[in-house]
């Protein structure tokens, strides 16, 4: 069984959120395991094409089978992506969350700061790691499979629509992907993977982790991989975050604009560019 829909990115534009609504939709099939970024080849693909239908085994009878990974639309940090998806996959549908771009770059740039990933200030990382800019150049990113797949096997949607006007959206992708699209759960309310519920080990952690038996008692007592360790091992993240100065953001839309320009043509005259493009 292989999928006949991706969720393309962008990452950190709502993709978790879409995974989890589209997932509660009963003639769509989601694997339990949002990101297997499969056409990454740094990533899954050394594993091979029974592996990768093996993620969808359960999909049974579904409509529309599908994966999320927003590592596909992170060119040139991961390139290939789109001729070996194309390869495997030539008739599938694709779904592109897009966000402000420097907004995106800035919760982007958060999230590494938190996991410790990123150690430089903010300015520095943003204009001198390619990784952040590159991400947010949605246009880029589409061209990338234009010359594999046909304009409308793509649908753009932006992540304020899918936030603000989620009953309506949703209405779109589940046309665009051939299912009912008057089904609406009620858990469509709820937005997932905030950085406002986002956790990060307490330094006791790492010490709990070094006493001795510590593995045993985590095997026998699976509560405290859950609650306990929740409560006791794991701080909330701290949400004063420093906002982008004004001249970086002024900096950063100048190098944006002419993508964002670009984009139109996939979202329509209609589309604002954000007030940059």
């Amino acid at each position: 069984m292989l999928p006949n829909f991706l969720v393309i990115g962008a990452a950190k534009a709502g993709t978790t959120s879409l995974y989890h609504y589209l997932r509660l939709h009963p003639q769509v099939f989601m694997p339990a395991t949002k990101e297997l970024s499969f056409f990454v080849k740094e990533n899954n693909w050394p594993r091979g094409r029974a592996w990768y239908e093996e993620q969808f085994s359960g999909a049974v009878d579904a409509a529309a089978i599908g994966e999320a990974s927003p590592h596909y639309t992170m060119y040139p940090q991961y390139g290939g992506v789109p001729a070996r998806m194309a390869d495997l996959l030539p008739d599938i549908r694709l779904i592109y969350l897009v966000r402000h771009p420097i907004e995106r770059m800035w919760s982007h740039y958060h999230e590494r700061v938190i996991s410790g990933v990123e150690k430089a200030p903010m300015e520095r990382a943003l204009l001198d790691n390619p990784i952040y800019l590159n991400a947010s150049r949605y246009a880029l990113q589409i061209q990338q499979y234009a010359p594999h797949y046909r304009r409308e096997r793509l649908l753009v949607i932006r992540s304020e629509d899918l936030r603000h006007e989620r009953a309506p959206t949703l209405r779109r992708i589940y046309e665009f992907l051939g299912v009912a699209a008057d089904w609406i759960a009620a858990e469509i309310e709820r937005e997932f993977h905030r950085t406002a519920d986002k956790r990060v080990p307490r330094q006791l952690l790492g010490t709990v982790r070094r006493l001795p038996g510590f593995r045993a008692v985590k095997f026998f007592a699976p509560w405290l991989r859950k609650e306990v360790k929740t409560r006791m091992f794991m701080r909330r993240v701290n949400l004063r975050q420093p906002a982008i100065p004004d001249e970086l953001r002024h900096r950063l839309e100048e190098m944006l604009r002419d993508d964002v320009r670009q984009l139109r043509h996939y979202l329509g005259d209609h589309f604002d560019g954000w007030g940059i493009g």
